[in-house]
């Protein structure tokens, strides 16, 4: 993993400080959506909200899942388009 490192004027970098902006996430997710996949990104945020929607329908018993053969055939129907 490697660091990299930026400057920013005094009285910017105060100004985020305080707008309560995480600097260090948002430059990550800035820096991932460089090399973008063509699926549109989502945020740090976005990405807890669906893992506990998805726990919680798991424990509630409303997760709709599909069996392992079905996944693979339709992850090769989708290759195929």
């Amino acid at each position: 993993m490697r660091t990299i490192q930026i400057e920013v004027e005094d009285s910017l970098y105060d100004e985020i400080v305080r707008s309560g902006i995480d600097l260090k996430e948002r430059l990550q997710e800035f820096v991932y959506d460089l090399t973008d996949d063509g699926y549109p990104a989502i945020s740090t945020d976005e990405a807890r909200r669906r893992v506990r929607e998805a726990v919680e329908a798991y424990d509630n018993g409303t997760l709709k899942t599909v069996s392992h053969d079905e996944a693979w055939n339709r992850i090769a129907r989708y290759a195929e388009m």
